[in-house]
Order: C-alpha cells, then structure tokens, then sequence
C-alpha cells in the first residue's frame, strides 16, 4: 500500500488532467479530420471523427490521471496502452465485419469510439455483427486516425499535465 500511495505523490491534479485531455483532444480533433482531408477519405463523417477524437483526449486525461498514482512510470505506461488501443481498434475494423443495429445514443457522434467498443462485444457475445465491413480503400487513413490521435494525446498530455 505504501508503495501505491508513494508512486501517487506528485501526480497532477485531476483538474489538470482534464484540461490537459481535451487541450489534447482539440489537437487531435484538428489533426485527424486534417489526415482524413489529406486521405480523400469520405467515411468517417469529419463531424464523427473529430468529436471522437476530442472524447478521446479526454478519456486519455483520465487514464493519464489514473497511471499517474498507480505506476511508477505513467509516461511510458500511457505511450504502451494508447499504441495498444489504437492498433487494436485499428485491427477490429480491418478484420470484422461492423457491428449491426442502432449504436448507442450519446448525443454527440462518437462512432470512432462506440464501434470498436461495439465490435469487442460481439465478439464476447453482447450485441453482434452485421454483414458490413468498413471501406477497404479508407483503410489506412482510418488507421492513420487511430495512431494520429494516440500519439497527439501521449504526448500533449503529459506535457499539459506534468508530475508535481
């Protein structure tokens, strides 16, 4: 228990995380429907894209926050699982078909983040896939997507929301 509380000391407060996830998620917001443009990819909608990149900044803030009382290296940990994150999305959407039915309603388009979400559970059994898969020539942007907002959000992040 020492050892948790000790690695706490010094983590930013949550205020900044926060802040720090959605300086973070406007950054990335820009940058990935800026990759989108780039790309000539019309799916996902730029509306989509750049809100779930901004929710993922600030759910980034969040997990930053968290590593940064558990874990004696957050930094190292965060640029680990936000890699991780976005190449396993990456993969879900290369290699499954898209979930079938109504996504959840959220009030802001989040499908760059409840997709992936969707397809992990249907693949555990909750919710199921349809006969759909994602455009194969937007592949790769849609992957640049993924890894653009990862790398916006592991590095901005820490650097907003420094250890005290």
């Amino acid at each position: 228990m020492a050892g948790a509380a000790k690695r706490g000391e010094g983590a930013p407060a949550w205020p900044t995380v926060l802040a720090a996830g959605a300086g973070a998620g406007v950054v990335a917001a820009i940058a990935a429907v800026g990759v989108e443009i780039v790309g000539h990819a019309p799916v996902p909608p730029r509306t989509a894209t750049a809100w779930s990149a901004f929710v993922a900044g600030i759910l980034g803030g969040l997990l930053y926050g968290v590593l940064c009382r558990t874990t004696r290296r957050p930094v190292a940990a965060f640029w680990v699982l936000t890699l991780a994150i976005a190449t396993v999305d990456s993969v879900l959407i290369a290699t499954l078909p898209l979930p079938a039915g109504p996504g959840p309603r959220t009030g802001i388009p989040i499908i760059g983040l409840t997709v992936p979400l969707r397809m992990l559970g249907a693949l555990v059994g909750v919710g199921h896939f349809g006969t759909r898969h994602f455009p194969a020539p937007y592949l790769v942007v849609d992957t640049a997507v993924h890894y653009v907002t990862a790398i916006v959000a592991a590095i901005c992040i820490p650097w907003w929301a420094p250890r005290r």
